[in-house]
Parts: structure tokens; C-alpha cells; sequence
């Protein structure tokens, strides 16, 4: 599992917290993050750990594949990957 990296759907993520009521400040809190880590979540700057990925998912009531995506290439699989979709 050392290649898997959880994704977000930043537009999804954004939307349903939104829709429940949330800012980032009171979502962070209320699943105990820091509301500045919850922004880097959203805006693409870090992925989160399956934890905090469940958290968020639980608190604005959605599934979890509504919100997040496991990506399971290895950075040398991207790297291929990346090479071929420029050609």
C-alpha cells in the first residue's frame, strides 16, 4: 500500500460541505483538524490521510466515494503515465 494516495474531488468536497452547513472553520473542529490543513485539502495542496478522509465523509453525510478517490500508481507508474498522455 505504499503507492496509495487518497484523492479528493476538491469541487464535490466544497459543495457538500456547503450544503451542510459548514464553513471550513467548523468543519475542521468538528472533525479535529486544523482548519488550515482542511483548506490545503480543498484548494489540492495536500491529500488527506484515510482518517481525516472518513471524517470529513461522516460529517457532512455522504459516502466516502462521493468525496474521495484511492489512487494506486506508484510516483514511477505516474511518471510513465504522465510521459504518455503528453505524447
Amino acid at each position: 500500500m505504499a503507492g496509495m494516495i487518497i484523492r479528493v474531488n476538491r469541487e464535490e468536497l466544497v459543495k457538500n460541505r456547503i450544503m451542510s452547513g459548514f464553513s471550513q472553520r467548523s468543519l475542521a473542529r468538528e472533525i479535529g483538524i486544523s482548519g488550515a490543513y482542511l483548506s490545503q485539502i480543498e484548494n489540492g495542496d495536500r491529500n488527506p490521510g484515510p482518517g481525516v478522509a472518513k471524517k470529513i465523509a461522516e460529517a457532512l453525510g455522504v459516502n466516502y466515494s462521493d468525496i474521495f478517490f484511492i489512487d494506486n500508481a506508484y510516483k514511477s507508474e505516474r511518471k510513465e503515465i504522465s510521459k504518455v498522455s503528453i505524447s
